[in-house]
């Protein structure tokens, strides 16, 4: 077992029974977070890994928290921090997590159709949070700091930092658009695929929503369908996802975003890759996808 797994563990073993909860901690996930079961407690750990590599402090997993509460209480259907002690966010040791309630999961895969109509859901839901409580474009702007870390890193060739500087150029002529192409600036997700799906008992569950920020909802339908518009892939849950989605938004927007989304994804993947090398050729597809 890796040491920082180890680590992450014991602290979410260790917070728990100060609570009075003893557990034997199940990994049921390791990517940009680690997910923990404390067994045999309906409890969930989510512990922050190389997101923490450029993430500094809890105030990012606060929001999640916060907004997933916020949601909660309107009926949509979101993953739920826990009620039976304090939910965290926790910073010890360089680790930051937060503690959340177990979801009843299906052995079927996540729905597109129900995927879409509860992302609609919540969007409505999301139209009344303060706007002050969330950042504007939050995602977009921490994506430019992960950039410049990954370029300082050489994890770039010559080709991939020019195909790189020109696409950023034409995203920031989207972004200083954007607020005037759409009627929906508002609190959205900020990374809103399908993998950030559960397929609960209770329905398509939106988890992750530490990158929630203020924007378009063309944003959260962009980060959908960008494993489709880039690779050909998930297509009859994607399509069925966009086709359940019963809200407004602008196609044209949308589209552009799509450019918009990929360079987000670029250099979290160069970061995630400092754990997970097999990440870097699907980075370099994302790059060799610029077109412009």
């Amino acid at each position: 077992m890796p040491e920082d797994v180890a680590r992450a563990l014991d602290l979410a073993r260790s917070i728990a029974a100060g609570h009075g909860y003893e557990s034997a901690p199940v990994v049921l996930a390791d990517r940009s977070n680690l997910v923990l079961h404390l067994a045999p407690h309906p409890l969930v750990a989510r512990v922050a890994m190389a997101t923490s590599l450029a993430r500094v402090g809890i105030e990012w997993l606060a929001r999640e928290v916060e907004v997933a509460r916020f949601l909660d209480a309107r009926g949509a259907l979101v993953t739920r921090p826990t009620e039976q002690f304090d939910a965290g966010p926790y910073e010890e040791g360089g680790l930051v997590l937060s503690f959340w309630e177990l979801e009843s999961v299906r052995e079927v895969k996540v729905l597109g159709e129900e995927a879409g109509r509860s992302l609609a859901t919540a969007h409505r839901a999301l139209a009344d949070y303060p706007r002050g409580r969330l950042p504007s474009w939050g995602g977009v702007e921490e994506a430019r700091a992960v950039h410049a870390r990954a370029l300082g890193r050489d994890v770039f060739t010559d080709d991939e930092r020019e195909r790189l500087a020109r696409a950023w150029a034409v995203a920031e002529k989207t972004l200083a658009s954007a607020s005037s192409r759409t009627r929906s600036m508002q609190a959205v997700h900020g990374d809103a695929h399908l993998g950030n799906v559960l397929s609960s008992e209770r329905g398509a569950v939106w988890t992750d929503w530490e990158d929630a920020f203020f924007g378009p909802v063309e944003w959260d339908l962009a980060c959908l369908r960008s494993r489709l518009d880039l690779f050909g892939e998930d297509r009859e849950a994607i399509e069925g996802a966009m086709g359940a989605y019963d809200a407004p938004f602008d196609g044209v927007l949308l589209a552009d975003l799509g450019l918009v989304r990929n360079l987000q994804v670029i250099p979290w993947l160069a970061l995630f890759a400092e754990r997970q090398p097999e990440l870097l050729p699907r980075m370099r597809a994302r790059i060799a996808a610029l077109t412009t």
